[in-house]
């Protein structure tokens, strides 16, 4: 095989194998369905009681969300995107 026709092969191989690993990479966070929101909290309590007063109050959604807590000492809001 020429030096040409070798190169050529190489790179084809190698952006395979790079758009492999994109995939694998955006597949995993892209499958969870959470999203945040954009608000955060001093307090668990706090970010609980922000996601029952925006769905109605207690039993006014059945929708998951999750109150992160981050390294900055907050709580995130995030919530499951359908």
């Amino acid at each position: 095989m020429t030096d040409w026709k070798l190169t050529v092969k190489k790179l084809a191989i190698a952006a395979l194998l790079g758009l492999g690993v994109l995939t694998a990479t955006t597949g995993p966070a892209a499958a969870s369905g959470y999203v945040y929101t954009g608000y955060w909290y001093s307090s668990y309590a706090a970010c609980e009681q922000a996601w029952t007063n925006s769905h109605g109050g207690p039993g006014g959604t059945s929708l998951p969300h999750q109150c992160k807590y981050n390294s900055v000492g907050v709580y995130e809001l995030w919530a499951y995107q359908l």
